[in-house]
């Protein structure tokens, strides 16, 4: 009798136990980025860009920036700051994070917001879409915090200089503003 009632216990216990546990939860913000081979090119315009990244399975993105990995997302300059899974500095990362060969989607809610090329905050490639750049300060690495991060700003598109941007790249400003009040959720916005 007493086996029998410590089993029950045990079955009580065990089986409360697991219907506590919350659910896992999804990442709602996400930058997928692709190498080279997902996607060879982007076309000669954003209409065509935008097209092609319409197109691309997310599952065959090189690298993703879940919510977990992202660090900060400083909105008056549009710059994201994440973690460095391949090391310290820049040179570790893939070519596709800095080489100019690389796409990325922004993704919210799983709606593909926008996307564009990911470059260099110094690569004189021009192009008509959105731009994903390494930062400038990152790439001289004059700050010693960012050792062991990787530092990206959004710019609408790609240029010589790439000036801090104060504008979310998604056209729709319920969007924008939904996105922002997510990371503040997260404790991830820097405003």
């Amino acid at each position: 009798m007493r086996w029998s009632y410590y089993c029950w216990l045990l079955v009580l216990l065990v089986g409360c136990t697991q219907t506590k546990q919350p659910p896992p939860t999804a990442n709602q913000f996400a930058v997928y980025i692709f190498d080279q081979d997902a996607v060879p090119g982007l076309g000669p315009t954003a209409d065509t860009a935008w097209q092609i990244l319409q197109a691309v399975p997310l599952a065959q993105a090189a690298f993703t920036v879940t919510e977990d990995l992202l660090l900060s997302y400083h909105w008056s300059t549009q710059t994201i700051t994440f973690t460095n899974p391949w090391g310290q500095t820049d040179l570790d990362a893939p070519s596709y994070m800095w080489g100019g060969d690389g796409a990325f989607i922004v993704v919210f809610q799983e709606q593909r917001l926008f996307g564009g090329k990911v470059v260099s905050a110094i690569s004189p490639r021009r192009f008509d879409y959105p731009a994903m750049a390494l930062s400038q300060d990152f790439i001289l690495m004059e700050n010693p915090e960012l050792q062991g991060k990787l530092v990206y700003s959004f710019h609408p598109r790609s240029g010589g200089m790439y000036p801090p941007q104060s504008q979310f790249l998604a056209t729709d400003p319920t969007i924008a503003e939904a996105v922002k009040n997510h990371l503040r959720q997260l404790g991830k916005l820097i405003e």
